[in-house]
């Protein structure tokens, strides 16, 4: 039962995040364009795999950078009525 949890709790984050991503693109060409150049010269070879990605430097880079500008996180204030 714990990996379902996790799993819907991990979705809105990811999907979030993705959101973010795409819009930023959306509104910086330059960004955009550079990505894509990046990606399809990785693609020469044929379909990455899931190392191949994550080890594309341009890509690391715009998604740490839409994380540290969009922080996505939650504060819980737990009082103590003892």
């Amino acid at each position: 039962m714990h990996p379902r949890i996790l799993t819907f709790a991990a979705t809105d984050t990811t999907s979030g995040a993705l959101a973010r991503i795409l819009s930023l693109l959306s509104t910086h060409q330059d960004v955009q364009n550079n990505l894509r150049q990046e990606i399809r010269k990785a693609r020469e070879s044929g379909d990455l795999s899931y190392n191949e990605l994550v080890a594309l430097p341009y890509l690391d880079a715009v998604c740490r950078e839409t994380l540290r500008l969009y922080v996505d996180y939650t504060i819980y204030y737990c009082l103590s009525l003892t």
